[in-house]
C-alpha cells in the first residue's frame, strides 16, 4: 500500500470514524475526518486527497445527485460509498453517476482495504455482500412492503420526532411494546440508526421529506 496518499473519512457517526482511523492508520500517514462538508471541501482544496470514504446519507449530502457534483468537480479524487442503508435503487442510482465502490459498515476489514486498492487503481469494487443485494431479484424498496401497518406508523412517529416513551403514550402501548416493534423494524429493513431508518423512509416513500423532526 501507497503510505504516501491521503484519505479523507467523511462521516458524522463518531464510532465509524475511530474504527476507520484505527484500522488505516498504520497504513496511510495523511488521513483526516471530517462531519461537514465545508471541512471536506476544505481538505480537497488545499491537499492532494487521493480518497474519500463517506456515508453519503449520513453525512451532510442532499442527495445521491450532490455527491455527483463532488465527483465531477474532483474527477482525481476516488470516493467509497461505506454504508449499511443501501438497496439495488442506490446501488443503481450511484453507478449512473460513476460512483461503483460500495462497502457495507457490517463488512470485515479485508473488504475495506480490497474496495480501497481497487478504487485506486480507478476499478470498481462492489463487497460481498453488496453483491448479493444487487443479485436479488427485487423491486425497489420491497423490504418496506413487509413492515405492518402499526410498525409502518411506529417509523412515521420516529421520524417525526417523538421518543420511544411519547410513542408509547400516543399509542396507549408499553413501553417495552414501542421497543420490540423498533427492533423488529430495524431488522426486516436492515438499518442501524433512527437516521437510517429516516432516509431509507424517505426514499421508500413511507413518509414525505418535510416530516421528519430527527
Amino acid at each position: 500500500m501507497n503510505r504516501n496518499i491521503s484519505v479523507v473519512l467523511a462521516d458524522t457517526q463518531f464510532l465509524t470514524n475511530e474504527a476507520l482511523q484505527s484500522i488505516l492508520k498504520p497504513h496511510y500517514e495523511a488521513l483526516y475526518t471530517v462531519s461537514t462538508k465545508a471541512g471536506l471541501e476544505q481538505y480537497l482544496q488545499k491537499e492532494k486527497i487521493a480518497l474519500i470514504i463517506t456515508d453519503y446519507i449520513l453525512f451532510e449530502f442532499d442527495s445521491i445527485s450532490e455527491l455527483g457534483d463532488l465527483k465531477k468537480k474532483h474527477p482525481g479524487t476516488g470516493i467509497i460509498v461505506l454504508t449499511n442503508a443501501i438497496n439495488n435503487i442506490i446501488i443503481k442510482e450511484l453507478n449512473d453517476i460513476g460512483i461503483q465502490n460500495i462497502v457495507l459498515k457490517t463488512d470485515d476489514r479485508e473488504e475495506i482495504f480490497h474496495a480501497i486498492e481497487a478504487t485506486l487503481k480507478g476499478k470498481k469494487y462492489y463487497s460481498g455482500d453488496v453483491l448479493d443485494i444487487l443479485l436479488k431479484k427485487e423491486t425497489p424498496f420491497e423490504d418496506a412492503s413487509i413492515l405492518t401497518t402499526s410498525e409502518i406508523e411506529i417509523v412515521r412517529l420516529i421520524s417525526g420526532g417523538l421518543s420511544t416513551k411519547e410513542i408509547a403514550a400516543k399509542k396507549h402501548i408499553s413501553f417495552h411494546t414501542v421497543m420490540t416493534h423498533r427492533k423488529n423494524i430495524f431488522r426486516k429493513l436492515g438499518v442501524s440508526s433512527s437516521p437510517e431508518l429516516l432516509m431509507y423512509a424517505i426514499k421508500a416513500g413511507l413518509i414525505d421529506n418535510i416530516e421528519y423532526h430527527i
